[in-house]
């Protein structure tokens, strides 16, 4: 049962302006120190470093740096690097050959051969001037051996030869011409001439084919670089690792890009005051708080008119807050032994689970800002907290918290395995450290939450199981006041107490809070304790001597007076809060009536004579009220059997659902019956029917030890007179 129950399940819950205010205050001042704390630079664990305009890229580094932490970060440049190799891989995109390419040349050759032809059939000019004409034809660069022989040759060899060089021009525009593969394509012009003619004739064919092999398809620039993007794309981003320890730059290096890098990734490039870093760390600062608000409210809004509850949380999520800041920004045995689990359990125990899931989520938050997104810290944070949360069963053992404590060692060993699995751990050393340090971590959470919750209770008004604990202890001085002054008060609240746990376990409500409750419900009875029935041991009633209104106002006393004398010795808030409910505004029908008795005809008000309340407002102020009126009642009747001792408790509770006494308790039907059917399990128990025994006989006279032979001589006497009287009856 968690402090929340203290609360009836009300939808209509009111807020005031000021517990909003209240509310919005405080949440504003923590997203303002929580921004504090993570835009700050700590180098608790930090070696000393160089200033950043200090280590610059090309020159020499000052110092020898060192990776404080094992850090893996997204290396931008390796990532560029296999991008870039990626990319290079693909190869050109070209277009489809253009045939038109191939008949321009095919045309271009023909007039060659063409203007070849005239200048052979022209009596007049001679072999150097039909050679000049040759050569001066545009684009056409060939030798004027190649033309002379060509010119000379006879009929058939010549046409032969032009008629074969036309056809391998064709043959060889026909395949797709790259610009980088044009030397081959012009190579393999020989390997297409055709073997009929001799070695003179192909090379004058392989002489004048050569210009006209030209590229017939171009590079597609787009298609290319959209081809080597995709590539790009399908490269993911390269990781890198640096080891505790490992040399980032050594004295006297050079720093390059990688280490430049590796530098900024690890802080030493930061400035001092980084604008940029403050902003955003107050801006985090102020969401993280705005969806806590969020969450608190949906949740549990109750809590919200609650300004040192509020405090207490702020406050546990600062330290936390803290403390990851500095261990985060070191080395890492430090950062695997903070109990960042404490606040979530701390959370589970003062107040309920919801709320310490949330603070383990906003632990986590916090530990991911630190860290910069670090997976491995943040998920350490946050599955510690989760598991410190669902497994914290029985806040009222102490074992409880450090059995939680371990469960959380174990969780924290057991994800500290699955990173350094993942990460192809190869020193076991280290794996040992930092499990032992993980193990620590959960160890430090089960104590610090067993040890600090009672003092944070008492700061935010919470009662604790711890507090609960302390008050149920037989040697308290106010259990000690009720003992001496007012014994059968003490008595009757045993009672209540085995009552009131026994339903409280049957219907889930808080039976600690009901046993410890019971233990004080009747305190202000020892102001005045002759005057209630169960400390006349005399048989002396002082209500007969005194008018009915007195009377009632001695019973008012018992719940008012016992509440302030509760506070005066420090008794929990809630433990009050029974003490006042306990009888709800119920009205003594005994002096009520008696009061009529004297006054006949008289219109009594009946509000002079109810208990002043309030009604009972919680399950365990329900059980109280239903208990203390069972036993009472039983106590008085003794009734014979069950059957009377049933009818006793249905009427008690049907007496209090009709007056409206459980109104506001949010105690259900289903919870009534349960109470029942535990009442009279206890009291059948208690007020069971004796066996009558039978008077015991007179134990016999004692016979001193000098009598004995005299006795013993009068038994022997009379068997001889026995015996003697009997021969005469048969005779």
């Amino acid at each position: 049962m968690s402090y929340l129950d203290r609360y009836p399940e009300r939808t209509e819950l009111q807020l005031t302006r000021r517990e909003i205010g209240m509310a919005l205050g405080i949440a504003a001042v923590t997203a303002l120190l929580l921004g504090a704390i993570l835009g700050a630079q700590w180098t608790f664990f930090t070696p000393g470093t160089p200033a950043p305009n200090e280590l610059v890229l090309g020159k020499a580094s000052p110092l020898t740096l060192l990776a404080s932490q094992r850090a893996t970060f997204v290396s931008a440049l390796e990532t560029g690097k296999a991008r870039e190799q990626a990319a290079s891989q693909v190869a050109d995109a070209y277009d489809t050959p253009d045939a038109n390419i191939a008949r321009e040349q095919v045309r271009r050759a023909t007039r060659l051969v063409n203007f070849l032809d005239t200048v052979r059939a022209d009596p007049y000019a001679s072999l150097d001037d039909k050679v000049n004409w040759v050569r001066a034809l545009p684009g056409i660069q060939i030798s004027r051996d190649v033309v002379s022989r060509t010119l000379g040759l006879e009929d058939a060899a010549y046409r032969q030869v032009m008629s074969e060089t036309l056809y391998v021009i064709d043959a060889a525009m026909r395949e797709e011409i790259r610009e980088r593969d044009l030397a081959a394509a012009r190579q393999k012009i020989s390997s297409r001439i055709s073997l009929v003619l001799s070695a003179a004739q192909a090379d004058l064919v392989n002489q004048w084919a050569q210009p006209f092999i030209v590229p017939n398809t171009k590079l597609n620039v787009e298609r290319t670089e959209r081809a080597r993007q995709q590539a790009r794309e399908q490269v993911g981003v390269v990781y890198r690792t640096l080891e505790q320890g490992q040399a980032i730059v050594r004295a006297g290096e050079v720093i390059t890009p990688e280490t430049l890098e590796a530098l900024r990734e690890l802080g030493y490039l930061q400035p001092q005051n980084d604008y940029q870093a403050i902003l955003a760390a107050f801006l985090f600062a102020a969401l993280v708080i705005a969806l806590g608000a969020i969450y608190l409210v949906r949740v549990a809004l109750p809590i919200v008119r609650e300004p040192r509850v509020l405090m207490i949380l702020a406050f546990l999520l600062l330290v936390t807050a803290l403390g990851a800041k500095i261990v985060t920004t070191g080395q890492t045995i430090p950062a695997y032994l903070f109990p960042f689990a404490a606040a979530a359990m701390l959370g589970a125990a003062l107040l309920s689970v919801n709320i310490g899931a949330g603070m383990a989520w906003m632990v986590a938050l916090t530990v991911a800002f630190s860290t910069r997104g670090g997976v491995e810290l943040t998920t350490f944070a946050l599955i510690g907290g989760l598991v410190a949360v669902v497994s914290l069963r029985h806040r009222e053992r102490l074992t409880s918290f450090l059995v939680t404590g371990a469960y959380v060692a174990f969780a924290n060993v057991g994800l500290v395995f699955v990173f350094r699995l993942l990460g192809r751990e190869q020193d076991w050393s280290d794996l040992v450290r930092l499990a032992l340090a993980a193990f620590g971590s959960g160890a430090l959470t089960g104590l610090i939450a067993l040890s600090s919750q009672f003092l944070l209770g008492k700061a935010a008004g919470i009662t604790t199981a711890l507090e609960l604990i302390d008050l149920s202890r037989p040697t308290h001085p106010l259990l000690q006041k009720i003992l001496r002054e007012a014994p059968g008060t003490y008595h009757h609240s045993l009672i209540i107490s085995n009552l009131a746990e026994h339903a409280a376990q049957v219907i889930g409500a808080d039976a600690l809070l009901c046993r410890v409750g019971a233990y004080y419900h009747d305190v202000g009875k020892t102001l005045n304790p002759q005057f209630f029935v169960e400390n006349q041991f005399d048989g002396v009633n002082p209500h007969n001597a005194i008018d009915p209104r007195t009377s009632t106002k001695i019973l008012h006393e018992h719940v008012t007076e016992g509440a302030k004398l509760a506070r005066k010795y420090g008794v929990s808030t809630r433990i009050v809060d029974l003490i006042l409910q306990h009888h709800g505004t119920t009205l003594p029908l005994y002096f009520f009536e008696k009061a009529q008795a004297q006054a006949p005809g008289a219109a009594l008000d009946e509000t002079e004579f109810r208990y002043p309340g309030p009604k009972p407002q919680t399950r365990e102020a329900a059980i109280m009220m239903l208990a203390d009126g069972a036993e009472a009642t039983t106590r008085a009747e003794r009734p014979a059997n069950a059957q009377e001792i049933r009818a006793i408790i249905d009427r008690i509770i049907e007496m209090r659902i009709r007056e409206g006494q459980l109104d506001e308790s949010a105690i259900t039907l289903r919870d009534l019956e349960q109470i029942r059917i535990a009442f009279l399990q206890v009291l059948q128990g208690l007020y069971h029917p004796r066996v009558k025994y039978p008077t015991p006989r007179p134990p016999a006279p004692v016979i001193a030890s000098e009598n004995i032979a005299t006795l013993l001589a009068e038994v022997s006497a009379e068997k001889v007179r026995e015996r003697g009287s009997e021969g005469e009856k048969e005779r």
